[in-house]
């Protein structure tokens, strides 16, 4: 009698699961928005007008086509003389659980660009004062200093060390000016860059500029089972899309990566094109063009390489160290000294070094993590 008791009440128990996990399901689905990590990013004009994302931006004039002809591709820039907000949501969470100080109360980082298309001095052009040297940077957004206040990035940082010893040293910033790839550094040295008169190049390098990615970082697969209630339990329980699996060779697989499929995934892109990338061997060409351009001008040259900023901190596993080794044999086989940030940040968790969670551009802390390699650096090899 009390096992056929015992038959209704397990029936009744899996109904009531049953019933349970739908109605989680329901609730998921209709009343909860899939969450959206801290810090989405936008912009906004310096009259407090939002400014949705970079189309609208060029629409009110705020980004511009770069003229200058025969580009490696069709770029657009940041216009002269503008001024402008980048934005992001939830400041008051952000400055809760850590410190974005940098950010105003409004959640902004003013952006000043000057008459010549930098994110510089206005005072810092063509012509350079007598007896000025001057190390002129250029790179993608990390040289930029995006999301940051220009003064807290590394170049502004690299000047104010200099400075100490050698008030007459100023360093250019020529990040994210028209040129994101290195094919496209080595046309803005020597069609645009040049004309700053420079005594020194660092050309900071990004993974994602030799590799394809899923912007700036490189994701793993993420649960998608169909159920939402199933899907959370997994991703709480299981491994960060961006923790990626030890076992398997993701540089060689990324390099490897046939282009449509690439193309298909979103892993290459304009910011991140196919026929730009290392595997195609144009970085390597680009490195050894500027290389000779410097060398003819009796200037050094040095090569600065930045990691992606996931998978650090200690007892992590960062999977993209092979292409360091590869990007640093191959300065050293074109003679061209050579800084890996990697060592300076692979201690940090990289949800450290992060602007914001939906931002995964180098914070003022990496900034500072990376300055005193850069210093060492650049005093060794470029002579100040």
């Amino acid at each position: 009698m009390a096992r056929a008791n015992k038959k209704p009440l397990v029936s009744m128990l899996v109904i009531a699961v049953i019933v349970a996990f739908g109605l989680c399901e329901i609730a998921l689905r209709w009343f909860v928005p899939t969450p959206l990590p801290l810090g989405q990013l936008s912009y906004q004009t310096l009259g407090g007008e939002r400014v949705a994302d970079q189309l609208a931006a060029a629409q009110r004039g705020f980004v511009v086509p770069v003229e200058t002809a025969k580009t490696p591709r069709a770029r657009h820039q940041f216009a002269p003389g503008k001024s402008f907000y980048l934005c992001y949501s939830d400041v008051e969470k952000l400055k809760a659980k850590g410190d974005h100080a940098w950010l105003d109360a409004q959640g902004r980082v003013l952006v000043r660009i000057n008459q010549y298309g930098l994110r510089e001095r206005e005072e810092i052009g063509p012509d350079k004062p007598a007896g000025h040297k001057r190390i002129v940077c250029i790179g993608d957004s990390f040289t930029f200093g995006w999301g940051i206040p220009e003064e807290k990035g590394w170049v502004r940082r690299l000047e104010d060390e200099l400075v100490k010893t050698d008030s007459n040293i100023r360093t250019v910033n020529c990040g994210a000016a028209g040129a994101i790839c290195v094919d496209e550094y080595w046309w803005g040295l020597r069609s645009r860059f040049h004309a700053f008169q420079p005594d020194a190049v660092v050309v900071t390098i990004c993974l994602n500029d030799l590799i394809p990615s899923s912007g700036l970082f490189v994701q793993g697969p993420t649960p998608d089972t169909g159920s939402r209630v199933l899907d959370l339990v997994l991703r709480s329980f299981g491994r960060s899309p961006l923790d990626l699996d030890p076992a398997m060779d993701w540089v060689g697989l990324l390099k490897d990566l046939p282009r449509q499929a690439g193309e298909d995934a979103g892993m290459y892109g304009i910011d991140k094109p196919y026929e730009a990338m290392w595997s195609q061997r144009v970085p390597q060409h680009s490195m050894k063009q500027m290389k000779a351009w410097c060398e003819g001008r009796k200037i050094p040259l040095m090569i600065v390489l930045w990691p992606f900023l996931q998978g650090l901190g200690k007892a992590r596993f960062y999977p993209f160290a092979s292409l360091h080794e590869e990007v640093a044999a191959e300065c050293r086989k074109q003679e061209i000294p050579f800084l890996d940030l990697l060592p300076a940040l692979r201690g940090t968790p990289a949800e450290e070094l992060w602007v914001t969670p939906a931002d995964m551009h180098a914070n003022p802390k990496a900034q500072e993590l990376a300055l005193p390699a850069l210093l060492a650096f650049v005093r060794q090899h470029g002579g100040f």
